[in-house]
């Protein structure tokens, strides 16, 4: 099974190369963390647009061939000896992936989030490009893909991406119009993950043409329609719970909510506004962002930020309020849910 990409990159961005990339864009360290969480997603996720149409595959898998193997080495030496040389040249790649346009409005959307200048927005990118191009092209060998291949793993691992993305970026980026620019609709063209199925087709039916498309048409349609139902289900239901009991990381079922109903109100308690949540094994599992109140006007869900993958990244995740606990310990009173962090990671995230 291919490893989340996102956190093949996270490896690489240990604090003290944070800290360089930061400084060479002429960032403060601590807003280049809070912006490398938001620039490596971003880009993770324009390039699964990019993987999905036969063209973008063939220009990512060329990038990809191209990169060195040894992914930190090429970052320092580049960092060390000309970083706006290794800024452009990482701005270059992703105009010839994406396309200027595309590129543009990636940058302007990633600098008005981040709240920062477009300038550093941009070198920063820069610099962050080799990296990504770089593991992906370390996975690309480790696995032994080819272009095709490349362009499902990224295809298929949308949701993980957009997941990683801090809250509220992901709608951003949408609103924006970024991914029609990347790959606008083409009827004409198969996606890439379906010319093994058409090929197979091909060879079994023996009719030529029309039983090609006439498969090509299904391997397309059933899975938008299978997505289509479930982020209605996800997000349109007026904020139902999401059941995770059935995940092996959730300790006891817990019902998690997509968004709020409509008559539900923000809410705040000293006792619970910003306190820190933990496992039952004590683990720090995040904080409570803020409270929703139901109609009835008592507590009904908690909304907790989630850190993610070495802290690059964050969301939010709802829970009802009654599954909230607190404990006594030695050094005072610990507010406790019953699920591990690895299951609270991947719960979905709060709208």
């Amino acid at each position: 099974m291919t490893d989340n990409i996102v956190a093949l990159v996270s490896r690489f961005l240990t604090p003290e190369l944070i800290g360089k990339l930061a400084s060479a864009a002429n960032l403060d360290r601590n807003i280049g963390q809070r912006a490398t969480g938001a620039i490596v997603p971003a880009i993770l996720s324009s390039l699964a647009s990019v993987a999905g149409t036969p063209a973008g595959t063939r220009k990512l898998g060329n990038v990809v061939t191209q990169q060195p193997s040894d992914v930190l080495g090429n970052i320092l030496s580049g960092l060390t000896g000309s970083a706006p040389q290794m800024t452009a040249k990482g701005m270059d790649v992703l105009s010839t992936l994406l396309g200027g346009g595309a590129l543009g409005l990636l940058t302007s959307t990633l600098s008005k989030f981040l709240a920062v200048g477009e300038a550093p927005t941009r070198s920063l990118m820069g610099l962050l490009t080799p990296l990504i191009t770089g593991v992906l092209s370390q996975q690309q060998k480790a696995t032994g893909l080819d272009a095709n291949g490349l362009a499902r793993m990224l295809t298929q691992q949308k949701e993980e991406i957009t997941d990683a993305m801090p809250s509220g970026l992901a709608s951003l980026l949408e609103s924006s119009g970024l991914y029609q620019h990347i790959s606008p609709p083409s009827p004409a063209s198969a996606p890439v993950y379906d010319t093994a199925g058409v090929s197979r087709v091909q060879r079994m039916a023996g009719n030529g043409a029309t039983t090609v498309r006439g498969t090509t048409w299904a391997y397309w349609v059933l899975p938008l329609l299978a997505l289509a139902g479930l982020l209605w289900y996800l997000l349109d239901r007026g904020g139902g719970p999401v059941r995770t009991a059935d995940s092996p990381n959730v300790v006891a079922p817990i019902s998690f909510l997509a968004k709020a109903p409509n008559d539900w109100v923000s809410a705040s308690d000293s006792d619970y506004t910003n306190q820190a949540v933990y496992s039952r094994s004590g683990e720090s599992l995040g904080t409570i962002k803020g409270l929703l109140k139901g109609p009835d006007g008592k507590i009904a869900a908690a909304v907790i930020n989630v850190s993610r993958v070495l802290g690059i990244g964050e969301k939010d995740v709802a829970v009802p309020f009654s599954a909230l606990k607190t404990e006594q310990q030695a050094s005072g009173r610990r507010i406790v849910l019953d699920i591990t962090k690895d299951g609270l990671q991947l719960a979905p995230a709060f709208q």
